[in-house]
């Protein structure tokens, strides 16, 4: 394989069950999206529109709803509760968007990709928000979630946040930064919930090469080594969502397994 292109689910999925990530990754089946996928993917994209300005009023977000909310992709049963969520979300959100004194937003969905120096893997990641503090020289990752996160170990960064810290390098050139920040916000009816983590370069320099051993070891899939146990929760939870059609992010899966 010339060129390998990963991105932190999968790096994640990898590292928890690596017969998990065949089957999501390698050998995905056809299967219908939650609702859940689909609002976060319906709420993301109005955020983005919020963000960049274009809508800045309950009347455009109702209009926005109107003309883009998928009600062939949500059955009658789940549409009205999805869709009153959605609506109380950026209700909320348009009134009150998440910029802090002294932000400026100087990425809104951007997606970032960088390649490991010395190898022939990218890694890519979407920034669901990026804020630059010019006084502070601060940068500011904001990632949107709807679900409770689980208790973050700084000591122990995940893939996620270390692939972020990479390709942040990417942006170093343009926004000179002393800090980087990774806020968790999640979205609910009654506003922004925000959890900010400032984020350690010497924890990301000491962790780094073990993430770099992990992507080493998934491009080749005829390396990988036999699933010995058959009775792997996480396999077993993955084949059922699969015929199911209940799940979405692979990685967040083989977590609450």
């Amino acid at each position: 394989m010339d060129r390998t292109l990963l991105t932190p689910p999968m790096i994640e999925t990898f590292r928890v069950c690596r017969r998990a990530y065949q089957l999501a990754f390698l050998k995905p089946e056809e299967r219908s999206e939650p609702t859940s996928s689909i609002c976060k993917r319906f709420l993301l994209k109005a955020l983005a529109e919020i963000n960049r300005g274009r809508i800045t009023t309950v009347n455009q977000v109702q209009k926005f709803m109107g003309q883009h909310w998928p009600v062939d992709k949500i059955g009658p049963d789940e549409g009205v509760k999805a869709f009153l969520f959605v609506y109380k979300c950026l209700i909320h959100y348009v009134n009150a968007p998440y910029k802090p004194e002294g932000a400026q937003i100087v990425g809104v969905s951007l997606k970032v990709r960088a390649r490991i120096p010395h190898d022939r893997v990218y890694l890519e990641d979407t920034f669901d928000l990026i804020l630059w503090y010019p006084r502070e020289k601060k940068m500011e990752f904001v990632d949107f979630h709807v679900n409770p996160l689980k208790p973050l170990n700084p000591a122990w960064p995940s893939p996620s946040i270390q692939v972020r810290q990479f390709l942040a390098e990417r942006l170093h050139c343009r926004w000179p930064f002393e800090q980087l920040v990774m806020t968790f916000a999640r979205l609910g009816p009654n506003g922004v919930m925000p959890a900010s983590y400032v984020l350690d370069e010497s924890l990301y320099r000491l962790h780094w090469p073990e993430l770099v051993k992990t992507v080493d070891e998934m491009k080749d899939p005829s390396d990988f080594a036999p699933h010995r146990n058959q009775l792997c929760a996480r396999c077993e939870f993955l084949n059922k969502c699969t015929a199911m059609g209940q799940f979405d992010d692979p990685a967040s899966m083989c977590r609450s397994a």
